[in-house]
């Protein structure tokens, strides 16, 4: 397999991969985070900056009472029991692409709120303005970890491709030599 296919299939590879390895790793420190605002994007574990009264927030569709989200902070630091406590660890979890919490497990501080139709949901909890369901920075960062490696798979292509022409040259004019002798010399007659 050349260097070409193998960084390809490598990008491929990274890009399929994304949504499937936030489940499987840590924590991840969250982004564009702070006290006064927090950018939650779905399907990742994150911890806070800070500390967070513990609890669920059930987002429900928009003209409907069908749950479609949940966002939780985890009661990891301090746990006071049903849920509630303090935690710097949050999760937001989506119908769309993975199974919501049974709601016999709602913290006994639930809230339910409104989804915004435009896809990002503002919720003010603990003083801070959760941005639920932002698009998740990841996805541009290997997006772009990807593009490069197909730059540089280019790049790194046309070395080989001068030898490949350079070869070529090689050949057509060893067969015009060849031509050239043949054509010119003469056969001793019998």
């Amino acid at each position: 397999m050349s260097f070409r296919s193998t960084a390809l299939c490598i990008a491929g590879l990274i890009l399929l991969s994304e949504p499937g390895i936030a489940d499987t790793i840590a924590a991840v420190p969250a982004m564009n985070c702070n006290v006064t605002v927090c950018d939650i994007p779905e399907n990742i574990l994150l911890l806070l900056p800070f500390h967070a009264f513990a609890g669920d927030v059930v987002l429900a569709d928009p003209g409907s009472s069908a749950v479609s989200d949940v966002f939780r902070i985890f009661n990891n630091l301090v746990n006071t029991g049903k849920g509630t406590g303090l935690g710097n660890m949050v999760f937001l979890y989506s119908s769309d692409e993975t199974s919501l919490p049974n709601p016999s497990t709602y913290s006994a501080n639930v809230v339910f709120i409104t989804e915004n139709p435009s896809g990002v949901t503002s919720f003010v909890g603990n003083g801070t303005n959760y941005l639920l369901a932002v698009p998740e920075p990841p996805t541009f960062e290997l997006f772009a970890l990807a593009a490069a490696m197909v730059v540089l798979t280019r790049r790194c292509s046309r070395p080989r491709l001068k030898e490949t022409f350079d070869a070529i040259a090689t050949a057509k004019s060893y067969h015009r030599y060849c031509r050239v002798v043949r054509q010119h010399s003469v056969l001793p007659s019998g």
